[in-house]
């Protein structure tokens, strides 16, 4: 029992007590080391020359330039001064990309991939300076390096371009390609393309791998970052890691596929006619090899004679008084319960047709190639 009382005592010296009004103090132990009185006095030294005399190696402060220098207030050459545009736009912009050369592996591979380049920074920046051409051509070659996208450029330039209007990039397959390439526009985005493939970088664009004109901003921009705008384009990357450098570690195959547009000019053309005209603006029924006239009362926006040709031919529209045209209808398809649309047979369907009449010899087969696909007659 009478360790408790010690107990008490002990812990009442070593805490203090707490309804006690002294204070508590610690005393520590420390071994105070007397001054350098080399370092005292070169701190009070009163100039440099006799701080040098205590200290040899102290640097010399004149051997820096000073802000007055770097303003260029002496007269002397001066280092330019900060840019704070420049610094903002870096900023903004985002990392730079890193520069990588994409060799193809074949001759053919290396003028597939040049021919698609130049095509993309034609159709969808022909009237933008080089900049702007150089821009799109980095989106375009970003997107070949990282794993969200195909990885060879004619891929990614076409990519999507088998289906009307919904392609990535819309002059796949909208019909845009239906125009004829002006040689000086053609031959500026070759001379860019090149320049893009053997390495050259755009780092106003950073890593950016969408974009869009100034004249609309789609819904997509809102998830992604904007990186900058240079002409009529805004260009954007991806949030978070994917729009990291990091994320563009896909090395180039150097594998081109055939060029596209995977979907005929003249099916492009009709989709997009179905969508801004009216059916009543195309003529039912063309002659053939007649460029049919437009019809009288045509809307502003309707399509040119050379294209409502295009369409047409695209629909396989019967000429009119021809046997096409009297030929027996098909018999309209019978409602059999658990079908909402029963399929046509195939002796019914009208064969289908690739010809525009606005491109070159389009629409024929070469003799030792009309059968292929069918089978073999024994």
């Amino acid at each position: 029992m009478a360790l408790v009382p010690a107990l008490l005592l002990g812990s009442h010296q070593l805490w203090g007590n707490p309804f006690s009004p002294e204070p508590y103090s610690v005393s520590v132990p420390v071994t105070l080391k007397p001054y350098d009185a080399q370092l005292w006095s070169l701190v009070n030294a009163t100039s440099f020359d006799a701080a040098r005399e205590i200290a040899p190696d102290l640097p010399d402060p004149t051997a820096l330039p000073t802000v007055a220098e770097l303003a260029g207030g002496d007269g002397e050459a001066a280092l330019p001064p900060a840019n704070a545009a420049a610094m903002r736009m870096e900023a903004y912009v985002g990392p730079p990309p890193t520069r990588y050369v994409f060799r193809g592996a074949t001759a053919t591979d290396t003028a597939r991939a040049h021919y698609c380049l130049t095509a993309a920074l034609y159709y969808e920046a022909a009237s933008e300076s080089d900049d702007g051409m150089r821009a799109v051509a980095q989106v375009v070659l970003n997107r070949v390096r990282h794993p969200s996208f195909p990885g060879s450029v004619c891929g990614v330039v076409f990519q999507g371009s088998q289906r009307p209007l919904v392609c990535q990039f819309t002059f796949a397959c909208d019909g845009a390609m239906a125009r004829s390439p002006s040689r000086t526009n053609w031959s500026r985005a070759s001379r860019i393309a090149a320049e893009a493939l053997a390495g050259r970088t755009f780092p106003a664009v950073g890593v950016a791998t969408h974009y869009h004109t100034t004249a609309i901003w789609p819904s997509w921009g809102r998830s992604l970052a904007m990186t900058n705008i240079v002409g009529a384009h805004i260009f954007h990357r991806w949030r978070g890691r994917y729009g990291t450098p990091a994320a563009f570690s896909r090395p180039y195959s150097g594998r081109e596929p055939a060029p596209g547009p995977y979907l005929p000019i003249a099916a492009q053309l009709a989709a997009r006619a179905g969508r801004n005209v009216p059916s009543a603006v195309v003529p039912g029924t063309v002659a053939a090899g007649v460029t049919p006239a437009m019809p009288a009362g045509a809307p502003a926006g309707a399509p040119d004679a050379a294209t409502v040709a295009a369409i047409n031919a695209a629909r396989n529209v019967p000429v009119a008084g021809t046997a096409a045209t009297a030929a027996a209808p098909v018999p309209a398809p019978i409602n059999t319960p658990g079908f909402s649309q029963p399929p046509v047979p195939v002796a019914a369907q009208p064969a289908p047709s690739y010809a525009d009449p606005r491109l070159n010899r389009s629409g024929t087969v070469r003799e030792e190639w009309r059968d292929s696909g069918t089978n073999i007659r024994r």
